[in-house]
């Protein structure tokens, strides 16, 4: 673990993850640190609460990203720890799967980008643990350890709402394969640990988690709510969009998945086998019944982590197998160093094939879309508070709000709950009647926004306009080149997202 651990830096852009501009979802998040406490059950909102209440304890607010990365670490420790828990023959060959499953995990191209200020990376941490508690109790049966599974779901239900899906599917594991084996008492020892565990998520989910479902939500995600005449081709539509993520072509990936599950069968932990397999088919339920987002990047990492595990396993089992045929051409080659070095050599070439994902800052390579690398609320916000005169109005829109309230300090914030945008909640600043902001994204809106600024400029002394624009994105584009055309427009900043001066045309 210590050497996987190591690695991270030397694979990820850490300094660019930790000290980049939080754009606008991250931005949501971050506010929750500058509002009271007794906020935090509305303003986590699609957060778990666990979640925000870890942002809490962070020093500096400019630095809340290390919570995301810092659960990127354990799902790489538990992709460790479930490579180890398999019944290996040696405990050299432990420790080489415990290695590869991890390096697998490390090494997965949808990890570099996964540096949000969100839950994702403990999704993925939470899935892959309980998977490997799973297996360990199943090397050594006793209620000591489904009730350390049960504490453990409990936990990470605060911290990640995927826990609700992958518990039911370790306990699903656990429940099928003793019964197959007619193992009576221990099938009620896991009835009744998997009961107690679906009725603590059933209190947490409607008590905590479900306030971050509601009608905007739901409309934001509806693209990912295949119907069930739609799945086929919405199905094979995703797997292509992820691949590029998943770093191999699907049919590698999905071999080396059908390699992991046969090894983690052949190696004495069927539940955590069926466990695996009924992952996918709990998500595709829960896409088709409008319940969760169907393979989608983000929300789907947890998924993409565990097939990289899995798939890890199997390039252990294929070592295994391989390392038979290498033995019986050179019978002088000791089988763990056979092993060691087809693992090495497929995990090489994985990386080496990858290579231009990691470390790589923003968007500069043209991998993949991150908003962090063409958005900066942060550098917009200091310029404007720099360089505005006391009487200057400033214009914000919605993308721009979140992120411009957070960096905007010492200026107080306060919480307006019940807003029907996707996170429920919006902010005010009580202190900046200077402010104006477009809540909306079509023309009338903007228009109506840039009136009401030079009006208030007006009864200022002709008071100059600042425009600070942030997550500019699709008709939202068209729409503030239409109106900015009527006005006279002069750029004051030129950054990331440049910081505009308006006054009449």
């Amino acid at each position: 673990m210590a050497v996987l651990l190591a690695l991270i830096p030397l694979i990820h852009d850490l300094k660019t993850a930790l000290t980049a501009s939080y754009w606008l979802d991250e931005a949501w998040v971050a506010l929750s640190v500058r509002l009271p406490l007794s906020d935090l059950p509305v303003a986590t909102s699609s957060t778990p609460l666990g979640w925000s209440l870890l942002l809490q304890l962070v020093p500096d607010t400019d630095y809340l990203r290390v919570v995301p990365i810092a659960f990127h670490g354990l799902s790489v420790c538990a992709a460790y720890a479930l490579g180890r828990s398999l019944r290996w023959p040696t405990r050299r060959l432990e420790v080489v799967a415990g290695l590869a499953c991890g390096m697998a995990v490390l090494l997965l191209p949808a990890q570099q980008i996964r540096h949000d200020l969100k839950q994702y990376t403990a999704d993925a941490a939470f899935t892959v643990a309980l998977l490997a508690l799973g297996t360990w109790a199943e090397r050594t049966w006793s209620r000591r350890r489904l009730g350390v599974i049960a504490v453990a779901v409990a936990t990470g239900m605060l911290f990640s709402h995927v826990t609700a899906i992958a518990a039911p599917c370790v306990f699903g594991g656990l429940l099928l394969v003793t019964a197959v084996r007619q193992q009576w008492r221990r099938l009620r020892e896991v009835a009744v640990a998997a009961l107690c565990t679906v009725t603590v998520i059933v209190i947490i989910y409607f008590s905590i988690s479900a306030q971050g479902k509601n009608d905007a939500m739901q409309r934001f995600w509806v693209d990912s709510f295949p119907t069930l005449a739609e799945l086929p081709g919405y199905l094979g539509q995703q797997i292509d969009a992820l691949t590029p993520v998943l770093g191999a072509p699907a049919l590698v990936v999905g071999g080396l998945l059908v390699a992991g599950i046969v090894t983690i069968v052949r190696q004495g932990r069927p539940a955590c086998a069926t466990a695996v397999v009924l992952l996918p088919v709990a998500v595709t339920t829960l896409g088709v019944t409008r319940s969760y987002p169907l393979l989608e990047l983000r929300t789907s990492h947890f998924l993409l982590v565990t097939t990289a595990a899995v798939a890890g396993i199997g390039v252990v089992g294929l070592a295994v197998g391989a390392t038979g045929l290498v033995r019986r051409a050179v019978p002088q080659v000791p089988p763990t160093v056979a092993t060691v070095t087809i693992c090495a050599l497929l995990l090489a070439t994985f990386g080496l094939k990858n290579d231009r994902w990691y470390r790589f800052d923003g968007n500069e390579s043209g991998l993949y879309y991150t908003a962090i690398a063409v958005t900066d609320i942060r550098s917009s916000t200091e310029y404007v508070a720099a360089h505005r005169s006391r009487n200057d109005v400033v214009v914000l829109n919605s993308g721009a709000w979140y992120g411009f309230a957070f960096y905007s300090e010492p200026d107080a914030v306060t919480l307006v709950p019940r807003y029907g945008n996707t996170v429920g909640w919006w902010v005010d600043m009580p202190t900046r009647s200077d402010v104006v902001v477009v809540r909306e994204r079509d023309e009338s809106s903007i228009r109506a926004g840039l009136d009401e600024a030079l009006a208030l400029a007006g009864r200022r002394g002709g008071a100059r306009i600042w425009l600070v624009r942030s997550h500019v994105i699709g008709e939202e584009v068209d729409a503030w080149r239409t109106v900015l055309a009527d006005y006279r427009v002069e750029q004051a900043f030129d950054g990331v997202e440049p910081v505009l001066l308006i006054s009449e045309g």
